[in-house]
C-alpha cells in the first residue's frame, strides 16, 4: 500500500483550502482601515494557530472520526496542543511578550469566534472522511479489513 495515495492528497488539498481561506477572512475583516495593526495581525496569528490545532486532531485518522479515537489517549499529542495554546495565550496577554510580538489582547468574543470559524476544518474534514467511508469503502481507503485498522497516529 502507497503511504501517500489520492484520498490522502485530496483531504490534505481539502484542509488546505479551508485553513487558508479562513485565514485570510479574518485578515481581509481585520484590516478594514487600510493599515496593519496589532490587533490585525494577532487574529491572524491567532486563527491560524487555531486552524492547525483543529487540523491536528482531525490527523490523527485518515479513516475514523475524531468521535471513534480516544481523545486522551495520546498524552504526548495532547501535551503538545495544551503547551501550542499556552504558548500563544502568552504572546497574546503577556504585555512583555505583547511588547516583542506586537500583538495586543484579544477579547473573549474574539477568542470564541476564532475557534468557532476554525473549527470549521475538523467539520469539513469529518464531512470528507464520512464520504469516503460512505461511498469508497474502509477496506479500500486502507487495505485491510476494519478489525485491523490503526491510525495515523495512536
Amino acid at each position: 500500500k502507497q503511504v501517500v495515495d489520492l484520498y490522502m492528497v485530496a483531504l490534505v488539498c481539502d484542509s488546505a483550502a479551508v485553513i487558508i481561506s479562513g485565514t485570510l477572512w479574518v485578515y481581509k475583516n481585520e484590516m478594514v482601515d487600510g493599515q496593519v495593526t496589532a490587533r490585525d495581525t494577532t487574529m491572524t496569528f491567532t486563527c491560524f494557530i487555531f486552524f492547525d490545532m483543529f487540523n491536528a486532531l482531525s490527523c490523527r485518522s485518515l479513516t475514523k472520526s475524531v468521535l471513534q479515537i480516544n481523545l486522551f489517549g495520546n498524552t504526548t499529542f495532547l501535551f503538545a496542543i495544551s503547551a501550542s495554546i499556552l504558548s500563544l495565550f502568552g504572546l497574546i496577554y503577556v504585555p512583555f511578550l505583547q511588547t516583542i510580538f506586537q500583538t495586543e489582547a484579544l477579547s473573549f468574543d474574539d477568542i470564541i469566534m476564532l475557534v468557532c470559524l476554525s473549527s470549521s476544518v475538523l467539520i469539513t474534514d469529518e464531512l470528507f472522511k464520512l464520504f469516503l467511508r460512505v461511498f469508497v469503502g474502509h477496506q479500500k481507503l486502507t487495505g485491510k479489513n476494519s478489525e485491523d485498522s490503526k491510525n495515523l497516529i495512536p
